[in-house]
């Protein structure tokens, strides 16, 4: 008989971990944390919820499964963070473009080192015992994303990841949507972010503007920004969404500047993206800033104080959102020397809309939502759009996929 868990992330953004298993096979996706875990033991986390109750992985105890891996959807800390924590020796799975970041973030010291890492190639099953899981390539803004579908042999059980259907990638969207209506899916789990807001996209601070950027409309504000500045433009980046990086490096040559990236944007663009990236004399830079964009984050915002900057951009850089209380010691460490703040942020989720959309494109039997802080109007909207029956479960309850409201601890 097979089994579902759900090990973390019912009722959070991020940190979603769900285990199908059978007597002697498990696999587990993801393996993220949704929670800072600073001056905690091990087991500490594991109590407060923060870390999966997998006692085994963490302290390198023996367990019953023959076969067993780890596969992660895309390389965001909420859905690969707990790996670092790991002990026991597991396979960990991830998209060759992933798993490229990976390595490349482990070698310049932003990651911890992990072992046992493997590229899990788009579209070939990999058999893990009595499964088989296989990876989609999808749309996040992290590049390497993959829905996954996980198979006893008897039914299919979907991981839809973190997803968009407004980005430049839907039609990779469309394609797994497609695959796993024919293959008749069981179970969807599927991302609820957006309904943790009362807007239809999620809300990281309290400055996006009216209409959401997309990746292309983001590209075409940021060449209005550089049009429009008069000396130095400095730019807040997420470094994992390296295509993102690569479109303002194309951007900003079409806009004749170029950007000075920090070694870590360097080594991402090079390495991950297969591009060279800029590189920009600290020298030229002050002498000549209307020539170039300066790549800056919160650790380095001294460094503009003596530098005659046009607009500050941010676009999903740390800190991200009023949460932390760092993003308004960059509010006010901007206001103090008048330097002007823009928002050019897009996020990888999709509509509330869109996910209902989705639904409906995959046909479960069976759908779950989570990913979210209140799953539980994703679930009323899913019960009265969708023919799927909609299961709200329990954490760490052992679930059967025939009889899904029947758990067992």
């Amino acid at each position: 008989m097979t089994s579902v868990r759900f090990l973390n992330g019912l009722h959070t953004i991020g940190g979603n971990i769900v285990e199908i298993s059978t007597d002697t096979s498990r696999i587990i996706t993801d393996f993220g944390v949704a929670a800072d875990l600073t001056g905690e033991t091990i087991d500490e986390s594991i109590n407060a919820g923060k870390l999966p109750n997998l006692p085994e992985f963490f302290h390198n105890l023996p367990d019953q499964y023959q076969h067993e891996a780890i596969v992660i959807s895309h390389l965001h800390i909420d859905h690969m963070g707990a790996l670092q924590y790991l002990t026991k020796d597991v396979p960990i799975y991830m998209s060759p473009a992933s798993l490229k970041l990976y390595q490349t973030l482990i070698a310049a010291g932003d990651e911890k080192p992990v072992n046992n890492l493997h590229a899990l190639n788009p579209e070939q099953p990999l058999t893990v015992g009595d499964l088989t899981v296989t990876g989609y390539r999808s749309d996040h803004d992290e590049p390497g994303i993959m829905a996954l579908a996980i198979s006893d042999g008897d039914h299919t059980y979907v991981h839809s990841g973190d997803v968009r259907l407004n980005g430049p990638h839907r039609d990779r969207v469309n394609r797994w949507a497609q695959v796993m209506h024919e293959q008749h899916v069981k179970m969807l789990f599927l991302e609820g972010t957006t309904f943790s807001f009362d807007s239809d996209t999620p809300v990281e601070d309290s400055q996006h503007p009216a209409t959401p950027y997309t990746e292309a409309t983001l590209q075409t504000a940021f060449g209005e920004a550089l049009d429009n500045a008069e000396q130095l433009v400095v730019l807040n980046p997420y470094v994992r969404n390296w295509e993102r990086l690569v479109s303002f490096q194309t951007t900003a040559h079409q806009h004749h500047r170029q950007i000075a990236w920090t070694k870590l944007s360097q080594q991402v663009i090079k390495h991950v993206a297969g591009i060279e990236p800029d590189h920009v004399d600290g020298d030229d830079l002050k002498a000549h800033p209307e020539r170039y964009v300066l790549e800056n984050s919160f650790e380095n915002l001294s460094d503009l104080a003596d530098l005659p900057v046009s607009v500050y951009l941010h676009s999903n850089g740390v800190p991200l959102g009023d949460y932390d209380p760092h993003f308004q010691e960059m509010l006010d460490f901007l206001k103090q020397h008048q330097i002007p703040i823009q928002y050019l942020s897009c996020t990888g989720h999709a509509t509330k809309d869109d996910l209902i959309a989705l639904c409906k494109m995959i046909a479960p039997e069976i759908v779950v939502p989570w990913h979210s802080f209140k799953p539980e109007l994703e679930a009323e909207a899913l019960d009265k759009q969708t023919l799927a029956m909609v299961l709200q479960p329990e954490k760490d309850l052992f679930y059967s996929v025939d009889e899904p409201e029947d758990a067992q601890d």
